[in-house]
């Protein structure tokens, strides 16, 4: 789990949860999930109820979310940045009469306007909204009792594989996007 993604800085992005009513059930899906896939062991996550690593099952790149946030605000404020830029030079091009007569203030304050539109994007990658309707349905289902298969997939097609096995085990799946 060394490699990472450009913005988000974890090595897997795409998490699945499906929710069993036993052990077994769970147990039989994850070992199905690993006939069928080309997940390996640490990549499926059997989590009961009571366990005490159940946040490290569920989401097991700490470091990667710093790095997630460093990442997203540095690449995704430089983007905002020139996208600034490219704004200012369109406007400039054209003939906006405040923008043509004040070019040096123009270009900074686009450019620094873009740079925090794309510093807001980078904290917004950064909470991970995505990962919400995942955690919430696993920890509400681990809190009453339930037993849950997390998978920790490396690409979309990992994810789509092992939702389509699981889906046929459990009724209750949900994944992040």
């Amino acid at each position: 789990m060394t490699q990472s993604s450009t913005v988000t800085g974890e090595a897997i992005d795409h998490k699945l949860a499906a929710v069993f009513g036993t052990d077994a059930e769970a147990k039989k899906a994850a070992e199905a999930v690993l006939k069928v896939t080309s997940l390996e062991q640490d990549q499926v996550q059997i989590v009961r109820p009571g366990d005490t690593q159940a946040g490290w099952e569920l989401e097991p790149e700490d470091r990667g979310i710093w790095r997630t946030l460093v990442r997203s605000h540095i690449w995704l404020g430089a983007v905002g940045a020139v996208i600034g830029l490219g704004a200012f030079l369109l406007l400039f091009s054209v003939g906006v009469g405040f923008v043509a007569n004040n070019g040096f203030a123009a270009a900074a304050v686009l450019t620094a306007l873009g740079a925090v539109f794309g510093l807001m994007a980078g904290g917004l990658v950064t909470l991970r909204p995505d990962h919400a309707p995942y955690l919430v349905t696993a920890q509400s289902a681990l809190r009453r009792g339930k037993t849950v298969v997390a998978v920790h997939a490396r690409n979309r097609a990992q994810l789509e594989a092992a939702s389509k096995e699981l889906q046929r085990w459990s009724g209750k799946t949900v994944s992040s996007f």
